[in-house]
């Protein structure tokens, strides 16, 4: 006699399996809130030793219905002083149907959520990133291996000077004020203004520049062009040109050691005190005195 009764099929009904995934999606759109999942890219090749991506960027963003889990507030330490200062550490839970995750995101890009990836809450105005991904949510429910929906963990995203390009502005503009910016002055004489957002490049095309970023901001009056995410060396006496504006200046000036959104910055300071301290002519300053 086997082990469970041949009158009932619990292991292998296959309507009931796509019933209860029906009843799964429509629970989350009839209750749940609607999001940005934003793919990781990398413009470099994962570190095997710290298991990171040095050069993240994101560059798409796809609109997704989720459950929110964490429904009273969110989780976590909250704001806290640690040994590193003031840390906001906010986390909460989410649910992403299977069915509905292939359809809005293409296969190209994810088959699964991935950690590292990040979840925009629009309502709550968070950039969350996901740091667990857990597949057996139902446990198998119907003798279904597949699994119905996605539990993610996800946590406040602490930018670190990622490329964020989505095309969302909301999303966007979390990078365009908080990342490294350097100032560079420009000589009278240019043409048209440079757009916030564009991208700008020296060289004789894109695709062969010597340097290239985009433009945090433009101050017409003063001929001051603040960059970000800076790629190369922009050189001095040498044209800056807009991909969108058409815009065309030569630069006279910039100090990529000085951050010019940070009112607290000390690069230069600390490099200057350096070097009052160090001989850098010397070959090894920290060997014996004839070296």
């Amino acid at each position: 006699m086997p082990p469970t009764s041949v009158y009932f099929n619990n292991q292998a009904a296959t309507r009931e399996q796509f019933l209860i995934e029906d009843m799964i999606i429509e629970s989350i759109q009839n209750h749940g809130i609607d999001v940005y999942y934003i793919p990781r890219d990398s413009q470099s090749e994962l570190d095997e030793l710290f298991g990171d991506d040095p050069v993240k960027s994101f560059t798409s963003a796809y609109k997704i219905d989720v459950y929110l889990e964490t429904f009273n507030e969110f989780q976590g330490n909250q704001e806290f002083f640690s040994k590193f200062g003031l840390e906001i550490e906010k986390s909460a839970r989410v649910a992403i149907a299977r069915r509905t995750f292939e359809r809005y995101i293409p296969h190209t890009v994810r088959n699964t959520p991935k950690e590292g990836d990040l979840i925009y809450l629009s309502v709550q105005q968070k950039l969350m990133e996901i740091k667990r991904v857990e597949e057996e949510k139902n446990f198998f429910q119907a003798g279904k291996k597949a699994p119905y929906m996605y539990g993610l963990n996800i946590e406040s995203f602490t930018y670190n000077g990622e490329l964020l390009r989505t095309g969302v502005p909301s999303v966007d503009l979390i990078a365009d004020s908080s990342a490294f910016s350097v100032k560079y002055t420009m000589q009278a004489g240019g043409s048209s203004s440079f757009r916030s957002g564009e991208l700008v490049y020296q060289g004789s095309t894109l695709n062969a520049s010597t340097a290239r970023a985009y433009v945090q901001n433009w101050n017409a009056v003063t001929r001051e062009l603040y960059l970000i995410h800076i790629r190369g060396v922009f050189a001095s006496n040498t044209l800056i040109k807009g991909v969108d504006s058409n815009a065309q200046w030569t630069m006279t000036s910039g100090n990529v050691q000085e951050d010019a959104s940070e009112e607290f910055d000390d690069n230069i300071r600390i490099e200057t005190e350096a070097d009052n301290i160090l001989d850098w002519s010397e070959t090894n300053p920290f060997g014996s005195a004839n070296e």
